[in-house]
This record gives C-alpha cells, sequence and structure tokens, in this order.
C-alpha cells in the first residue's frame, strides 16, 4: 500500500507543472477519417517531442476531445478542455462548421489556437480579430487558385469547357460558391451546372441526371469522404461521360483506392507519401515504425507539424506565456513534409502558414493515388476520359 501510494505521488508530481494541449478532432462523424489521420500525427509528435526533453523540461500532455463531426457537440468539447482540463493551448481544427460554433467561447476564453484545418471563408471571418489564432491550412481560395490553374492546363491541353459543380450544402462547399462560379467564367469556363447536395445522404441521381444532361468536361465536387463513393457509383450507373470527376474531400475514404470505381478520379493533397522531400521521407519512416502502416491522409502529418511547431515555440519562449509564444510561434521558419513552413498574414487573420503553392493534384490509378500535377512532381501521366 505504502509502495502504491508513494507510485502515485511520483506520478503526480512528474505531471505537475506540465504544459497540456487540448486537441479538438473529428474522431467520430463525417470528418473521423481527417480526425483519426491527424489524432495518428499528434500522437507520433508526442513520442518525439517526449523523447527529445518534453517541452519546459517536462514531458508534453496531449488531452483529445470529439467533437463528434458536429457543431452542438463541438462547443461543449471545447469548453470543457479549456475550463476544465484546463489546457495551456488548443490544436485541432478540422471541420469549418465546428471551428465556427467554437469561434465565441475562444474569443470569450482568449485561448491560443494553432489550428490545422476547417480552411472555409467564414472561418477567417470569425477568427479576424483572434490575436491567439494561427491557422496551418490553406485557406479555401488558396485552394481553387490551386484548382483554377490546374483546369486552366486542362482547359489548354484537353479542351476542357465546360464545368459542372456539386457543392455540399454546409460551410465547407456553400461558402464562397458565387465566387467559384465567377472566377470559372472569367477563366473562360462555362459553368454548366452548380448544384447543392446533402453531404453523407448518398443520393446523387437527380444531380448526376442533371449532370448529364449539361454534358460536361469535368464535374468538380466539394464534399466529405462518406460522399465519394456514392458519387462515383451514381456516374458510373448512369454512365455519364467525363474527362474528369475531381474532387476535393479533406480525406478520403479508407480503402477507397482498392474499389474499381475509384479508377481515374482526381483530387488535390497538400501531401503524398510518394513526396521526395527529405523531410517526407523522414514522417513517413516514423509513422510507419510506429504505427506498421503508411497514410496517404494529409492531416497526419498536417498535425504532426502543428504539434512539432507549437512544442519548438513555447520552448523558445521559455513559458506558456501566450504573448511570447505567439511571438516565437510567428517567427516559425520549418522544415516539413510540405516544404517550409513559415506564417504571414491571410486576407484577414495575422498568421497564416501554408498557402496555394503547396497542393497537389492526383489520380487514382493502379490502387494508389498518384500525383499528375504540377509536372515537376508527376509520377504518371494524367489521364483524360474523353
Amino acid at each position: 500500500m505504502k509502495k502504491m501510494l508513494l507510485t502515485g505521488l511520483m506520478l503526480a508530481l512528474s505531471g505537475a507543472g506540465a504544459v497540456k494541449v487540448g486537441v479538438l478532432l473529428p474522431l467520430s462523424g463525417a470528418g473521423s477519417v481527417s480526425g483519426q489521420a491527424a489524432r495518428s500525427g499528434y500522437l507520433l509528435a508526442l513520442d518525439e517531442i517526449n523523447r527529445a526533453g518534453g517541452v519546459l523540461g517536462k514531458p508534453l500532455e496531449l488531452e483529445f476531445g470529439d467533437d463528434g463531426s458536429a457543431p452542438a457537440k463541438a462547443v461543449p468539447e471545447f469548453v470543457k478542455l479549456v475550463t476544465v482540463d484546463k489546457v495551456d493551448f488548443m490544436v485541432g481544427g478540422v471541420s469549418s462548421a465546428t471551428s465556427i460554433a467554437i469561434s465565441g467561447p475562444a474569443k470569450q476564453y482568449n485561448t491560443f489556437m494553432a489550428w490545422i484545418g476547417a480552411a472555409a471563408v467564414p472561418v477567417e471571418d470569425a477568427f479576424a480579430d483572434h490575436k491567439y489564432f494561427f491557422h496551418y491550412h490553406p485557406w479555401a481560395y488558396y485552394n481553387f487558385e490551386a484548382i483554377l490553374g490546374y483546369f486552366k492546363t486542362l482547359k489548354t491541353q484537353r479542351k476542357a469547357k465546360n464545368i459542372a459543380i456539386a457543392y455540399e450544402d454546409g460551410p465547407f462547399g456553400s461558402a464562397g460558391i458565387d465566387a467559384t462560379i465567377a472566377a470559372f467564367k472569367k477563366a473562360g469556363f462555362n459553368v454548366v451546372m452548380a448544384e447543392k447536395f446533402k453531404t453523407g445522404s448518398g443520393n446523387f441521381g437527380p444531380l448526376v441526371s442533371k449532370a448529364k444532361a449539361a454534358k460536361p468536361d469535368i464535374l468538380y465536387w466539394i464534399g466529405y469522404d462518406t460522399d465519394a463513393l456514392p458519387l462515383a457509383t451514381e456516374v458510373k450507373q448512369q454512365n455519364l461521360q467525363l474527362g474528369l470527376l475531381y474532387g476535393t474531400p479533406p480525406s478520403w475514404p479508407v480503402g477507397f483506392e482498392k474499389n474499381k470505381l475509384s479508377d481515374n478520379v482526381a483530387g488535390l493533397s497538400l501531401w503524398l507519401p510518394s513526396s521526395p522531400q527529405a523531410e517526407s521521407r523522414k514522417f513517413v519512416a516514423a509513422y510507419k515504425k510506429k504505427f506498421g502502416t503508411t497514410t496517404e491522409e494529409y492531416f497526419a502529418p498536417l498535425a504532426y507539424v502543428n504539434l512539432k511547431s507549437l512544442s519548438a515555440a513555447i520552448n523558445a519562449a521559455g513559458s506558456t506565456d501566450k504573448d511570447k509564444v505567439a511571438a516565437e510561434l510567428a517567427k516559425t521558419n520549418m522544415p516539413t513534409p510540405f516544404g517550409p513552413l513559415t506564417f504571414s498574414k491571410s486576407l484577414k487573420t495575422q498568421y497564416q502558414g501554408f498557402k496555394s503553392g503547396n497542393w497537389l493534384h492526383f489520380q487514382f490509378l493502379g490502387d494508389a493515388r498518384v500525383p499528375v500535377y504540377p509536372i515537376r512532381f508527376a509520377q504518371k501521366p494524367m489521364v483524360w476520359g474523353k
């Protein structure tokens, strides 16, 4: 009994004064593929940070919260992490809808947030005046800049002219859709359809029928991983003839590449495990050593970079003082699996990390995600369906 009490006392003392980071992720629900990938990235980073001496001389601690991919669940989880678990900093944040929902409590508690996802412009609006908000993922307009550049190349090389757009009805898909349509038209494309859908419903019959009548060269869809297979199934069943089916979900369904319906489907990713960059190779090797497998979900290395950079800033600041940590994190210039990470102003927020130049375009070819553009990163030529 005496030994147990002593062990408990030692454990309590080891945690005394340790820096605690709250992690809010969609570990369940529609965004769970991204959330689980991010969780793995955080755990890998945590191992490396603590093996290297921790943060401020003590092992770093993580407190995970599941937002359930739902705003109604995200708010109480966020508040619990900040007020009950009393975390010093918050990281995570995949969904735009949940991030908008917690913007009020974040400002109320003056929470330091290093956010990895939530790219919709309304999130940027919500945190524009929050001095402790660092955003790692490119905003939606950076994403679209990369997509438009690729589509312009297809217009030149493949005579792609007509675009049909399918977009989910939440902030991720709907925010900025009018600007997206206008930008396509300004670039000389015909937007032959722009149709909203309910993410997760699986009901794409009417939408694909409408697209078939419009005869697009490209069907560009903005939704989540739960929409990928039902949409691809409907496209196949209705024999919709396309040059390219191009999607931008934050993650893709687990095992999607093994399904024949994924053949030639294209998408956008911040990172792929085939990246030749030295930091990417290091990440892939470390991830495989810890988990016994590799990942193609970019939220894993993004979470890894997120925690490593925040921890480095806390150590450089020598304390958990938010102003000091913000000053150090703002000076970040570190190599990552995505390329160098630095922070600069976006259109509305003070600290934006990655931007449009970090995106890769890929196709599902031969049971794998294969980079096809930019050309300098392409491993195979893009397959055009027309």
